[in-house]
């Protein structure tokens, strides 16, 4: 048995599950000793840092006359926080005996001491220590106290896996640690003392404010040219004309005069489907309010949930030629994209995974009605050809399944991670939604796909979300009396 135990009991965090901004990381320390030990001091520290491993494809490092240079890996540290409390001495001794350095002998037996920290602070210290030029993922105005990330990084290593090998290499960290000094006074031949250190891993995520961060919208060509979006037909057809310009592709475009989540988002498919005329067109379009940002247990598919409820099939060609085949909805499945960003001294890397959210087969055979294609809406019309651009919804929300899913209902852990979104100096994790949905097409299969970026997703579910906005004061209503 060893000559001193060291156990840290920390008091539960307000919500039961994680500590967050708003709690005080308070608690106390059991300390066992076997025999009689001399101790200088006892001290509690609370600290948070990330740590960063890059490395460099040997393959693409050439040095002079194309000959390879060793590869080196690239390491980043940055403290976020740390802060010490002695518990032992007390402080009128420490005051008394001047700082002395003369250890305390003290008996075998239990001793316990109790601690408490202020909150944690939102802007993390190492920003004091950026210099100009330094690369980072998030500016300095925008930096702020990331979440736990990778605590079980050590299992991670484990696992004959190279992918969750490489995942582990960005970690984010918030410990508490005791700290014993042991030994004798220094002198001339014994100039160190020996250090006891316990140290306990906690969970820290930030309110949902203190993660939200601004997301430009992204911008990408594809290989195939971008057809109109509704609103841009509807625009374009209001003089007979139908625009068939190839235009500058956006993922997401936004409609309407109205800001933030009230803005409608059209996220369109990530390539087309050619029908086999070879001349006609489809593709999928989800039309949302919300997804932007999601939280948990919020509902993706059921009527009014601002997610997947408005989902729409367009087709550009001959309507009496599309009104003759069959296209059939046969399989939707919806996934996670997770997508994680270490960066160190210049170098980054990228680490991919999918989380499968809902799978469901015979599509057809459920919900029969869930494609009304003989109903669908010409949108415009091009002047002088029969070409037009037709709307069908497809009406995902009215599947027995979908219209009951909510995300992360579970509260799952991905990697060892709960499913939350942030950006830090050198660790970015951002999450995508991709929707996919298998076609019958006159007895052939085909897939479209849409990708939903820019967006975060949070841990916290909406009704833990605290307002701390004093409601509106009413003037309380005046009383007459009146004589009878």
């Amino acid at each position: 048995m060893a000559p001193t135990e060291v156990n840290i009991v920390l008091k539960p965090p307000l919500n039961g599950e994680f500590y967050s901004t708003n709690d005080c990381i308070s608690g106390s320390v059991k300390i066992q000793l076997n025999k009689a030990q001399s101790i200088k001091t006892i001290s509690v520290i609370l600290k948070g840092f990330t740590e960063t491993l890059t490395k460099v494809d040997p393959i693409n490092c050439y040095g002079q006359h194309g000959m390879m240079m060793p590869v080196q890996d690239n390491r980043s540290y940055h403290t976020l926080f740390s802060y010490t409390e002695r518990v032992f001495p007390p402080n009128n001794v420490w005051d008394a005996i001047e700082g002395s350095s003369k250890p305390f002998k003290m008996k075998p037996g239990q001793y316990e001491y109790e601690f408490a920290f202020d909150k944690i602070p939102r802007r993390p210290k190492c920003l004091a220590n950026h210099t100009k030029g330094l690369i980072c993922f998030s500016t300095r105005d925008e930096t702020r106290m990331p979440p736990s990330y990778n605590n079980l990084w050590r299992d991670l290593t484990k696992i004959d896996n190279l992918d969750l090998y490489f995942y582990s290499y960005g970690k984010i960290l918030y410990m508490v640690q005791v700290q014993i000094e042991l030994g004798k006074p220094n002198s001339w031949y014994k100039p160190f003392n020996r250090l006891v250190r316990e140290i306990q891993l906690i969970e820290f995520i930030p309110e949902a404010q203190d993660l939200a961060y601004e997301e430009a919208d992204e911008k990408e060509e594809p290989t195939n040219r971008r057809f109109p979006s509704t609103m841009e037909a509807a625009r374009d057809g209001t003089s007979g004309e139908f625009n068939m310009n190839p235009l500058r592709w956006d993922d997401e475009t936004m409609v309407g005069t109205a800001s933030g989540n009230d803005q409608t988002r059209i996220y369109k498919s990530s390539f087309w489907i050619g029908l086999p005329d070879r001349k006609s067109l489809m593709w999928v379009e989800v039309r949302s309010k919300g997804l932007r940002e999601t939280y948990r247990n919020e509902d993706l598919f059921c009527a009014g949930s601002r997610k997947f409820d408005k989902v729409f099939l367009m087709m550009r060609g001959d309507v009496t030629e599309l009104k003759k085949w069959t296209i059939v909805p046969t399989k939707v499945q919806l996934n996670l994209l997770e997508i994680a960003t270490y960066l160190s001294q210049g170098v980054a890397n990228e680490n991919y995974s999918s989380l499968r959210l809902a799978t469901v087969d015979n599509l057809s055979k459920i919900s029969p009605t869930l494609l009304d294609f003989e109903n669908s809406k010409v949108i415009a019309d091009k002047s002088g050809s029969k070409e037009a651009l037709i709307e069908c919804e497809i009406k995902l929300r009215n599947h027995p399944m979908l219209k009951r899913l909510k995300f992360n209902e579970e509260d799952y852990r991905h990697r060892g991670n709960r499913l939350y979104s942030f950006k830090t100096c050198t660790i970015k994790r951002v999450f995508n939604f991709q929707l996919l949905i298998d076609w019958d097409i006159n007895g052939t299969t085909k897939q479209s796909e849409v990708i939903i970026r820019p967006m975060q997703i949070f841990v916290q579910t909406r009704k833990d979300l605290r307002n701390d906005i004093l409601p509106k004061y009413v003037e309380p209503p005046v009383y007459s009396e009146a004589a009878g």
